[in-house]
Formats: C-alpha cells, sequence, structure tokens
C-alpha cells in the first residue's frame, strides 16, 4: 500500500458540510486535506438554488459571522433576494437568497484551490483507518489508480451527504447512485457499522427542472428581487452579483393536479412500498401533500431560475418520485405551465444516516475519539444545515488534531447551538431542518446580531481575518456609542411642551432617550429629532460606512423596542448556561445512582450527556431526577467545574 504525505485533518467530501469543515481547519493554520469523488462537483447544488429562508438564513450569517464561505460566495452568485419573514418579529427576518448553480461551485472551486494550508485530493475513501481507539487516517483509491493509498491524519471529518449506499427512485425505476451524476459509496458504511454505529436510512428528494421558455408567466405572480435585502455576508455592505438579479414567479397546483396524482399514487416510489428510507416532515413530495392535506384545494408552487444563461427552472414545491411521464402530465395541470416541456424529472434518493446520538456537541464520535461527522450523514436536510456542521466540526477537528479543548456552542448563544445540542440530545426520527420556533431564546439570536455573538469566537480561534475583525470592531463601537448617548441623555417635564408639539405622550418623571423609544410610537428617529429640538446634544452621526451605520441604528431601535422581552430572555438563558456548565464525566454511571428513575438511567445511559443542561434536555428526563443528579454531582465533587466561557459557550449578545 502507497504512504501519502501526514495531514492535521482530513475531509471526506467537498458539499457544503466538507467546503466549511475543510477552509476552518485550514484557516486556523492546519495542515489540511479534502478528499472527494469528483473534483468538478465541488460546491454542487443538486435541489434548489437558494440559500437561506427561514431559520436556514440564521444559519448562514452564522457561518459567516465565524468566518466561513457561505455567505461570501452567495454574494457573487447571487440572481435573486428578497427578504422574508417581515410580516413577523425580528426574530424571525431574515433574507433568501438564489444563486447561479453554475457559478457558486465555480467560486467555491477557486476558494478552495486557492486556500492556504488546504490540498485538494479527488478519490474514493475505502475505509478510515485506526490505531487502537483513535483514528489514524484512511484509506483511499486515487483517481485513474488500483493500488489503495494510506493517508495519515490526526482527525477524520466525514461529509458524505447522500452518497452512503444511495439509491435514487423515479417512479419503480431505481438507479445506484448519490444523486444525478454521481456514484454511491459503499465501503464507509460498512466501516461505520462495523465501528458500533446505528446507520439508518433516509430519503429526500428533488423537483422536476423545466424549460423557461415554455412558461406563460401572465398566469403566475412575478416576485421581484429586493436588492435593498442586504448582503447576505458581513463583509459586503451589499451583494455583489456578476449580473442583474432576477425575478422568480409563484403559481399554485389545481384540484386536477390533486385528482391526476391521487388516480395514479399507486406509481409514485414512495406509496408504491419501493422506498424504506423515512421522508423529511418539513419538506414532503408533492404526492405526500396531497394525502397529507387533503383539505387544501392547492398548494404554492414557486418557479426559480437556476442559471443566468441556462432555460433550466427549478420548481419548487413539487419534490417527486413519480414517474416522469406522471411529473410531466402533473405539471401541464399547473396554471402557466399547460404547454412546459420537462427538462430533467425529479426523483427521490434513499441513503445511510448515522444516528447522531453517538456523537459528543462537537460533532466528534463517542465511539472513535478523532472521527467527526458533518452534514447530511447526520440526519439533517438543507444546505444550511450542512454548512452549520461543517465549520462545526472543521473547527473541532482542527483542535483535536493538536490537543487543543473543542469549541462548544451553547443553545442559548447561536442556532449552531440549537442544532447542535438537538442532533445529539434528541436524536432524529425524520430529516432535520432547522426552524426558529426550535429555539427557547431566538430573539436573543437574530438574523442581524450574528456577529456580534460568533465573530469573537471566530477571532479566537483563528478564523475571522483582520478585514472582518475591523469591520466587526467598527460596528460594535458604533453601537456601544449609541446605547451611551441614548442612555446619557434625558427628557423631563420640563420638556413636556416639546414632546406635546411632537405628538407624544408628555413624560412624568425624568427619563432617557433609551426609555422614551420604548414606547410604540418613538423610533430612534423621532429620538433624534426631539433631542435636535431640544438642544440636548444627541449625536448619531457615524463616520464608517453607511452600511454599518445602518446597521448598528437598527440594533439599537430593536434594543430599546424590545428591551423587556430581551431582558425576560437573557435571565431564562442565563439560567440554562449555568446547567450547560456543570459538566457530566463521560464515564458516569447512572444505574449506580440511588432514585433515579429506570426510564431515566435508561435515556441517559444511552445518549451520554456530557452537561446537567443536555441531561435536562434529553426527552423522558424527569426534573426531579436532574435535582438528583445535581446534587450527585456536587456531592461527588465531579463534574461541576464551569466550562470555560466564549471559547467552550457562545454567551448571548445583544
Amino acid at each position: 500500500m502507497i504512504l501519502m504525505d501526514r495531514y492535521d485533518v482530513l475531509v471526506v467530501g467537498a458539499g457544503h458540510a466538507g467546503i466549511e469543515a475543510a477552509l476552518a481547519a485550514a484557516r486556523m493554520g492546519r495542515k489540511t486535506a479534502c478528499i472527494t469523488l469528483n473534483l468538478n462537483r465541488i460546491g454542487h447544488l443538486p435541489c434548489n438554488c437558494s440559500i437561506g429562508g427561514p431559520a436556514k438564513g440564521h444559519l448562514a450569517r452564522e457561518v459567516d459571522a465565524l468566518g466561513g464561505q457561505m455567505g461570501v460566495t452567495t454574494d457573487h452568485a447571487l440572481t435573486h433576494i428578497r427578504r422574508v419573514g417581515t410580516g413577523k418579529g425580528p426574530a424571525v427576518q431574515t433574507v433568501r437568497a438564489h444563486v447561479c448553480k453554475s457559478l457558486y461551485p465555480e467560486l467555491m472551486q477557486s476558494v478552495m484551490r486557492g486556500q492556504a494550508n488546504l490540498t485538494m485530493i479527488e478519490a474514493s475513501v475505502e475505509t478510515v483507518l485506526t490505531d487502537g481507539n483513535k483514528v489514524r487516517g484512511v484509506t483511499v483509491r486515487l483517481a485513474g489508480e488500483e493500488a489503495l493509498t494510506q493517508i495519515e491524519a490526526g482527525s477524520v471529518v466525514l461529509t458524505t451527504g447522500t452518497f452512503l449506499n444511495g439509491l435514487c427512485h423515479e417512479g419503480r425505476k431505481k438507479t445506484v447512485a448519490a444523486r444525478h451524476g454521481d456514484q454511491a459509496v459503499f465501503g464507509l458504511s460498512s466501516f461505520l457499522s462495523d465501528l458500533g454505529v446505528n446507520l439508518r436510512r433516509f430519503k429526500t428528494g428533488t423537483t422536476p427542472r423545466i424549460s423557461l421558455s415554455s412558461i406563460d408567466f401572465s398566469k403566475s405572480e412575478i416576485l421581484d428581487s429586493d436588492p435593498e435585502s442586504g448582503a447576505l455576508s458581513f463583509l459586503h455592505d451589499r451583494p455583489m452579483p456578476k449580473r442583474s438579479l432576477l425575478p422568480s414567479w409563484q403559481t399554485r397546483t389545481t384540484k386536477e393536479t390533486h385528482d391526476m396524482l391521487k388516480e395514479r399514487l399507486n406509481e409514485s416510489a414512495m406509496y408504491a412500498g419501493e422506498i424504506q428510507g423515512v421522508g423529511p416532515r418539513y419538506c414532503p413530495s408533492i404526492e405526500d401533500k396531497v394525502v397529507r392535506f387533503a383539505e387544501k384545494e392547492s398548494h404554492p408552487i414557486f418557479l426559480e431560475i437556476e442559471e443566468w444563461d441556462s432555460e433550466s427552472v427549478y420548481v419548487q414545491g413539487f419534490s417527486t418520485s413519480m414517474p416522469a411521464e406522471v411529473q410531466l402530465l402533473a405539471l401541464k395541470t399547473v396554471p402557466g405551465l399547460e404547454n412546459v416541456e420537462m427538462l430533467r424529472p425529479g426523483y427521490a434518493v434513499e441513503y445511510d444516516m448515522a444516528d447522531p446520538i453517538q456523537l459528543t456537541p462537537e460533532l466528534m464520535s463517542k465511539l472513535l475519539p478523532g472521527l467527526f461527522l458533518a452534514g447530511q450523514l447526520n440526519g439533517t436536510s438543507g444546505y444550511e444545515e450542512a454548512a452549520g456542521q461543517g465549520i462545526v466540526a472543521g473547527i473541532n477537528a482542527a483542535r483535536f488534531a493538536t490537543y487543543e479543548e473543542p469549541v462548544r456552542f451553547a443553545r442559548n448563544g447561536s442556532f449552531l447551538g440549537v442544532m447542535m445540542d438537538d442532533l445529539v440530545t434528541k436524536g432524529v426520527d425524520d430529516p432535520y431542518r432547522m426552524l426558529t420556533a426550535r429555539a427557547e431564546h431566538r430573539l436573543l439570536l437574530r438574523h442581524d446580531n450574528a456577529d456580534q455573538r460568533l465573530t469573537p469566537i471566530g477571532r479566537e480561534v483563528g478564523l475571522v481575518d483582520d478585514m472582518r475583525w475591523q469591520r466587526f470592531c467598527e460596528k460594535t463601537e458604533l453601537i456601544e456609542k449609541g446605547f451611551e448617548a441614548l442612555r446619557n441623555t434625558f427628557v423631563s417635564p420640563a420638556h413636556n411642551e416639546t414632546v406635546d408639539a411632537m405628538d407624544f405622550t408628555a413624560v412624568k418623571t425624568k427619563i432617557s432617550l433609551f426609555e422614551l423609544m420604548k414606547r410604540p410610537e418613538v423610533s430612534l428617529k423621532d429620538a433624534a429629532r426631539l433631542s435636535e429640538r431640544l438642544g440636548l446634544g444627541l449625536n448619531l452621526e457615524i463616520e464608517p460606512s453607511e452600511v454599518l451605520a445602518r446597521e448598528a441604528l437598527a440594533q439599537l431601535e430593536l434594543a430599546a423596542k424590545y428591551d423587556g422581552y430581551l431582558q425576560i430572555q437573557e435571565r431564562a438563558a442565563n439560567q440554562a448556561h449555568k446547567l450547560d456548565a456543570m459538566l457530566i464525566p463521560i464515564s458516569q454511571d447512572y444505574a449506580a445512582m440511588k432514585g433515579l428513575s429506570y426510564e431515566t438511567v435508561e435515556k441517559l445511559s444511552r445518549v451520554r450527556p456530557t452537561t446537567v443542561g443536555q441531561a435536562s434536555r434529553v426527552p423522558g428526563v424527569r426534573p426531579s431526577d436532574i435535582a438528583l443528579l445535581i446534587g450527585h454531582l456536587r456531592g461527588s465533587r465531579r463534574g461541576v467545574t464551569l466550562s470555560s466561557s466564549g471559547m467552550a459557550d457562545s454567551e448571548p449578545r445583544r
């Protein structure tokens, strides 16, 4: 067997998880290699062309705030963007972007090839090598070579997506493949199974692609891009698309669509029993929708252009595993698609996933130190969820390789922390999708303040470069100066004549402008005008970039308007943080603890939580048992060590 060079970190796969994992490790100064079957498929977008959306936009912003690549590349490959959740509160609002499906991977490939400390290797990974109870590297078959090659490393990150034993379905037609145009792999499933990993079958799907010129857009609603939505990356003042932004369109299914699908339901791979894997609850196929939501007369369909120079249109909301001829007939019942030309049918793909309960919160395997798993392999769905896990696994694989303490992201500090904790504590019964409702403290975890929460952590681990750090510091300084000015500029009853002239309710006592802004009718601009009329000297003039100023002012307004709610959530978050700071020995014998219920012993022994906070979130564990656990840990003087702030836990910041 040929022995290649040794690396600190090996990343297997170059999808959204693999990209962020490999770049994170390399940018942290570790000698890193990324192994993929096809270098030309780096950053490929096999499903839709969108990045962001409700909760997913929050994840993408957090990846960017840490120094990741997804947001930066999106801003350059942008074809469409708009804000979503605008009818709801600030905790939900974010952006949804479409990218050119040929330019996005092209840009990602350029970044990967140009990254210092990162070597790209085109090969098939046959198995993971071990040395006793820790990872030692991988065995690969290099492209075009028969002999196996051994590559050694201090840590290995698996980001295999849908490739493990992938099987594609189109009606009763089956194709052994990971996705359209990519071969499945088999050896790693055997390795994971032999290691003791609980492998299950999950299923996901994609929609048919249709021809742009065959669509009658007069029967659909146009959804124009909103260039003022802002950039996805904190590095940019605004998106920088290579060409003009494009619209998308909305239409709907009809009763005729539903009737046809119901009549041909037995031809669906899923309903014909061809698919054994569990599909995503929050992104069901169109045939599943008409069965599960039979009371609905129609379902929304969005038409999204996939590339600037292509006829291909993605039919969002029409995922299916029906035969191609049925897909085409069903599409032609949708307004605007009566004469549609289908370029490629949709299909479903089954694949092996690994039970994430067998991972630590840092995404390292509990069965093999130094082995990290990230992305769809862990039972999630979506590009953003994959990228989020990738950067977390990359950071911790890099630190493991050089014997440093791991970085843990707490639930109260990021959507990343919510996702990690959900996966390793609750596990998954179907492909996991991030929702804003999954976060208990989501008002603290907004789209706009992801940098305030996570960029200091990214800087400390070595991911945030000087340019990003300078922008962050400028914005932080603006926010701090604004808070100081608002809290130290006062209005008193003596000013009520001017207050009344501006149609504001008179003040009864001396209050700060920050307190005055808690009134629904008083905006930041109103406070500034009032200060000017009264000669109070409030100065919110800002010198750095106009965009940074606008972002800082928006955070000041949110902080005042939601101050009471923020304080409530911060108190709850701090209380949760105390429990998450109480560590539990990995070897804790729960069966030996007197007083714990049988169910709690069984659940905690299976999950092996690392903190009391995590233990309290394990489904089925009683609050009374958590109290007993705390007492036992304190009594034994073990497991009560506080984890380091900032590095080990990301605490909330406004």
